[in-house]
């Protein structure tokens, strides 16, 4: 049973602005903090139980008559579209070093939920292993609501769009098929390469509001063939981009679990880029590997790197290059990718030098 107590040793002290004049008292700063409704927390080394300050339970949404006192505990006050998703932030976490913040909905019984704000540092020892973690906890109810809004609007007028957009698809295909003069066929496919365009982005901004509202994406999960899902992807990028050339490499047992429609875009997206920034003169390979327990996507470019400094945030949403030779559509492919890769319990990352090149690579555990 979890405690009421100063989440800290009894020897932390905090000094007034300025490190001058007389130290508070752990009482009072606690007095402080509950006042501006801020929650302190620590996690201990065995990264499971934890110990906070009065003021943090009912932020987490904990009842008087319930003192948690391990993560597991509390998850069971994560609302049901968070769960998976903070499950999986706790357990990164403890992998990581540094700061790190966290939003969640959290929800008593028979209480309606409200949105924390969970911020704090990863702690380790002198041999690099995993010693904690402390910060704070907030309600931050009041600035997302307008956020979730938002993302509902988003995601009702993007499902409207969706009929008239596959009506013009349908409609020019057609026409596609019928007996056109030169000028009516150049006009009819630029009709339909735009609305596959528009449908793109639909699709990306629906994506997109489901993360901000569940916090992660549908996972329709059967046995699917990776190398399968690469090839399909390979054959319809070649007929679209007809002048590029796009190379596709595989090995072993591709097999597993996985949604075939969410790593389609996860390859497609990976791909676009490639043919985007790449060197249009080299080829973009794409290499589905066998890696015993995972499987791997690995799509490599060659062309001018991604600096340094943009590599920490290229999966981030909404991001564009500062200078793109053409349209990029809505900055929302590569952070879809790393999601998609993500909602199926694996990793994304990437690497680019100016000798090797650009290589997006995604691990996808096969839960077979």
């Amino acid at each position: 049973m979890a405690q009421h107590h100063w989440p800290f040793p009894s020897s932390s002290t905090f000094r007034t602005v300025g490190g001058q004049g007389n130290f508070i008292e752990e009482a009072e700063l606690e007095s402080v903090l509950a006042s501006a409704e801020v929650g302190v927390w620590q996690l201990l080394s065995d990264g499971r139980s934890f110990v906070v300050t009065p003021a943090t339970y009912p932020l987490l949404a904990v009842p008087d008559d319930e003192r948690p006192d391990t993560c597991e505990q509390w998850l069971t006050r994560v609302h049901p579209a968070d769960v998976d998703r903070v499950a999986g932030e706790l357990a990164r976490m403890r992998l990581h070093t540094g700061q790190f913040t966290l939003e969640a909905q959290v929800q008593a019984a028979g209480a309606e939920a409200h949105w924390v704000e969970i911020r704090g540092r990863v702690l380790r020892d002198d041999a690099g292993n995993f010693a904690g973690a402390c910060g704070t906890v907030q309600d931050v109810t009041h600035r997302k609501e307008p956020e979730v809004f938002r993302d509902l609007l988003l995601a009702t007028l993007s499902h409207d769009l969706r009929d008239p957009l596959t009506a013009i698809q349908i409609g020019t295909a057609m026409l596609l098929g019928s007996q056109l003069e030169p000028r009516g066929l150049v006009t009819a496919r630029r009709v339909i390469a735009s609305a596959k365009r528009i449908a793109t982005m639909v699709d990306q901004v629906l994506d997109f509001t489901r993360l901000r509202v569940r916090g992660s994406l549908p996972c329709n999960r059967r046995l699917s063939n990776l190398g399968l899902i690469a090839a399909s992807v390979v054959d319809e990028m070649d007929l679209a981009h007809p002048g590029r050339q796009i190379e596709l490499e595989h090995d072993g047992n591709l097999d597993g679990h996985w949604d075939a429609d969410r790593l389609t875009r996860l390859i497609s997206n990976l791909v676009s880029n490639g043919l985007l920034h790449g060197d249009p003169a080299a080829p973009v390979t794409v290499r589905a590997l066998d890696r015993g327990g995972d499987a791997l996507v690995v799509v490599h470019n060659r062309g001018a790197p991604i600096p340094a400094a943009d590599l920490a945030t290229i999966f981030d949403p909404f991001r564009r290059p500062a200078r793109p030779r053409t349209s990029v559509g809505l900055g929302l492919g590569l952070f879809i990718a790393h999601e998609i890769a993500r909602t199926h319990g694996g990793e994304m990352w990437a690497m680019s030098s100016s000798e090797e090149g650009t290589t997006f690579a995604a691990r996808l555990p096969r839960r077979l």
